[in-house]
This record gives structure tokens, C-alpha cells and sequence, in this order.
């Protein structure tokens, strides 16, 4: 353990060498033997696990300075490399096959489908708020809405747990949300992909970094797949999780590959599943206002 954990630090060679010599550590060969055996290993994880097609996949962008020790002037400002990480994570609490078998359906009601059997002013773009209508709640009185509760019980869980110190003073206030259908709560299996060499800013960067995270899982176009045990997701959904970035960018895919024959090419397998980050930019103002515990819970919302 204590020679891959000097490797993944870029310890020098010289002095993993030198501490073999010593009996500290294994042989350099045997370190790279290790880690090449864990990563078949890894691939192996995510390829059974893309195979089963109850999976979620979640990918972002970030920067490694690879600096040298021998500076050159042509290659002076070369040591930074934008690059992509992904995650796998099994869908959890029952789901099946049957609820992912809906692309086609998708497709139908689609504003990209140019070919829709139903009108256009049906097909009109659903967002995330169009979810509070399917179950609607009673109007008889604001403060006992579900929805009303737990955004209220969050934003002050948010304030308390991460905002300035002056909130932290009405943590024994908080109190647990009031249970309504809760999601029992699992310990979830997450696996972590190969990193690739794809630039998240761009729209094709994004196709390449979503073809090649599938490419790990072992799913690739269906028309051109040599494996004979890979699922052919067309009729299915997969999820992938992403910032607002991300999203901005797989629409514009599927709003130029909508014409595509194929279900594959027009990527209408792709399920987005936003992430927003927190905004906490007036929070000092809030402070400076000393507000109660009682003055906060009539806040509907996080100012902006």
C-alpha cells in the first residue's frame, strides 16, 4: 500500500528504489504490477456494471500541471492538461429495466422530433418545475405544503451546516424534516472511471467525454458493437448527472442531431440530471441584518 500510495504522489523513482533496496517498500516492477492489476480490475467493475444498464454516470472537467523538472521555452506554458473525470454509481431503491424503457416515449414528445405524429404546441419543453404538478398538493394553507417545508427546512440546514459562524448558534433549533414517503437510506456502490482526455468547454468535447464514458462501461453503437454481451440501450434511458454547463451543452447536441436516423446518433438515450451550485454571495448582507431563528423560516428561498 505504502509504494502505490508513493506513486500516485509522484514520488521519484530514485527514492522508491532507494527504499526497496532498504526493505521498506516492494520492487518499482511490483508497485506498477499492482497498480496495472487493480486497474484491469476496476474495468472489469464497470463494464458488469454498464452492462446491466441500471446505472447513473456523472462526469466534470478538471486541470493537472504537469510540471518538469527540465524547463524548455517552447514547451514553457504546455504543462497544463484540461481533462475529464466520471463516475458510476448503481441505481438504488428498486429500480428496474422497465422504468429506464422509456426513450422512445421521449422521443415521440420530443421539441427535436421534427417527424412528431403530435403537434408542436404539445411537445412544448418540460423543465424541473413541471415535477410539483405531479402531485399536486392542498392550497387550504401555505405553511402545510410538503414542498414548502422541506425547501424551508433545507435552506436553514444549509445556512446552519455551511454558512457564516453567526448561524451556527441555531443548529439545537434546527430539528429533523418531517418524514413524507421517505427514501430509506442505502450505502451506494460508487466507482470511479478512467480519466479521459476530453475538454468539458465545448459541445463536441462533451459528445467525446459521454461516447467514452459509455466506451468503459462497455456500451458502444449498437450498428457497430463486437461484443456480443453488450446491451443495446436505444430503447432505454441513461442518466448522467452534470452541471448547467454540461446541460447547455448536451441540448445543443440533441437539438443538431435530432435529425439522425438512428436513436444512438441522436443521443436520445441521454437523460440529464442537473446540479446546481449553492449561491452564497449575500450571505454577509443576511448576517449583517442578525436575523432570528424565526425571521429565517419565513424566508421561502435563498436570496439571489
Amino acid at each position: 500500500m505504502l509504494g502505490i500510495f508513493l506513486q500516485s504522489a509522484h514520488t521519484p523513482q530514485k527514492v522508491v528504489k532507494t527504499l526497496a533496496h532498504m526493505g521498506l517498500l516492494i520492487s518499482v516492477t511490483s508497485i506498477n504490477s499492482a497498480i496495472l492489476s487493480l486497474s484491469r480490475e476496476s474495468s472489469h467493475t464497470i463494464k458488469s456494471l454498464g452492462h446491466t444498464m441500471l446505472t447513473t454516470y456523472a462526469y466534470d472537467s478538471f486541470d493537472v500541471d504537469l510540471k518538469t523538472s527540465d524547463q524548455q521555452v517552447e514547451k514553457s506554458n504546455d504543462t497544463l492538461k484540461h481533462l475529464t473525470s466520471g463516475l458510476l454509481f448503481p441505481l438504488q431503491h428498486g429500480t428496474s429495466l422497465d422504468d429506464l424503457h422509456c426513450s422512445q416515449f421521449l422521443w415521440e414528445w420530443s421539441v427535436h422530433n421534427i417527424h412528431a405524429l403530435r403537434p408542436a404546441e404539445e411537445r412544448t419543453g418540460r423543465t424541473c418545475r413541471d415535477l410539483l404538478e405531479l402531485h399536486p398538493e392542498s392550497q387550504g394553507g401555505a405553511s402545510t405544503l410538503c414542498q414548502l417545508q422541506y425547501n424551508t427546512w433545507k435552506f436553514l440546514s444549509d445556512l446552519v451546516e455551511h454558512g457564516p459562524a453567526y448561524f451556527q448558534s441555531f443548529k439545537g433549533m434546527l430539528g429533523e424534516p418531517e418524514h413524507v414517503e421517505a427514501i430509506p437510506v442505502t450505502k451506494m456502490l460508487i466507482i470511479a472511471a478512467c480519466a479521459m482526455e476530453f475538454v468539458n468547454s465545448t459541445v463536441s468535447g462533451n459528445i467525446q467525454s459521454i461516447t467514452g464514458l459509455l466506451a468503459q462501461a462497455g456500451i458502444h453503437d449498437p450498428k457497430d458493437k463486437n461484443d456480443v454481451e453488450m446491451p443495446d440501450i436505444s430503447d432505454y434511458v441513461m442518466l448522467f448527472h452534470g452541471d448547467l454547463g454540461t446541460a447547455e451543452h448536451v441540448h445543443a447536441i440533441l437539438q443538431h442531431w435530432a435529425l439522425e436516423d438512428s436513436p444512438w446518433n441522436r443521443y436520445c438515450w441521454w437523460l440529464e440530471v442537473t446540479n446546481f451550485d449553492p449561491r452564497l454571495t449575500t450571505l454577509e448582507a443576511l448576517v449583517d441584518t442578525k436575523p432570528t431563528f424565526t425571521q429565517l423560516k419565513d424566508i421561502q428561498s435563498p436570496p439571489s
